[in-house]
């Protein structure tokens, strides 16, 4: 097996697709097609197509990777049949069902659908995948290939679990750099200077991940083990802990990024 990346034909360049084409070219992206309407800097030999037509008829990829907006991809999905067929169509579509996907690539098509997050970026992403019934083995192991190079992939059980997935991972970094931007903002309003904020929280948060990546406890575990009993953390984490503190607020944020990729998928 070739240790580059498979070969794509990639549709939609936004955030989540620029922080993924970003970690594959680092690991060594095969000769790909990116189309995209605006023009971004790309690493050579991968180019830039403003459409589909423009991608050479010689081209053969090894999946087709859909990272549009979701409105635009019942327009765009017609002209993307001639290229899709034997190769697995990765889905980045949020809110679109394998059923509804199904129903615009034809009963035949190979799709997996996929939630990935932009720390895919620095190879360090989390995505959940779920494939449908026509896809093969050697279908899912190209999917498994791409995501693996810049993170780690959890095969779902059930297409319905995507939603929470989302919530969780897809969504989460935003919570992360949440909480980065509130401890900076906050310890400037108890008069630390911005710089001196900024490193404090940015820090604190890159430290905390850092460790819990490397530690075989779990996080209540480590959530403890800064909380000396009477002590300063103990006394602000009985704050966050109370039941109608960040227990509650989280899970309403949660379950409100579930019901909005419920929604879309409607």
């Amino acid at each position: 097996m070739s240790s580059l990346l498979p070969s794509l034909l990639m549709i939609g360049c936004g955030h989540m697709g620029k922080a993924m084409l970003k970690g594959w070219i680092k690991k060594g992206l095969n000769h790909s097609f990116i189309v995209n309407r605006h023009d971004f800097d790309l690493v050579t030999p991968h180019q830039l197509a403003h459409t589909i037509q423009d991608v050479p008829k010689t081209f053969q990829p090894e999946a087709v990777v859909l990272a549009v907006k979701p409105d635009q991809a019942a327009e765009l999905i017609p002209h993307l049949k001639p290229w899709c067929k034997n190769i697995p169509v990765i889905s980045v579509l949020g809110g679109k069902t394998l059923a509804w996907l199904q129903q615009q690539f034809g009963d035949h098509q190979s799709i997996i659908r996929v939630m990935p997050n932009t720390p895919s970026e620095l190879g360090l992403g989390m995505t959940s995948m779920i494939a449908n019934s026509q896809t093969q083995s050697d279908q899912k192991q190209i999917a498994e290939r791409l995501f693996n190079a810049i993170g780690k992939i959890a095969w779902l059980d059930t297409e319905q679990e995507i939603d929470i997935a989302t919530a969780i991972a897809g969504c989460g970094p935003a919570y992360i750099f949440l909480l980065a931007e509130l401890l900076q903002k906050i310890g400037q309003e108890k008069g630390l200077s911005e710089d001196l904020a900024r490193l404090l929280a940015r820090q604190t948060v890159i430290g905390s991940a850092a460790l819990l990546n490397h530690s075989r406890e779990e996080a209540e575990t480590l959530r403890k083990n800064v909380a000396t009993p009477n002590g300063i953390t103990e006394q602000s984490v009985n704050v966050l802990i109370q039941p109608d503190a960040w227990p509650h607020i989280l899970s309403k944020a949660l379950q409100a990024a579930a019901d909005r990729s419920r929604a879309l998928s409607s």
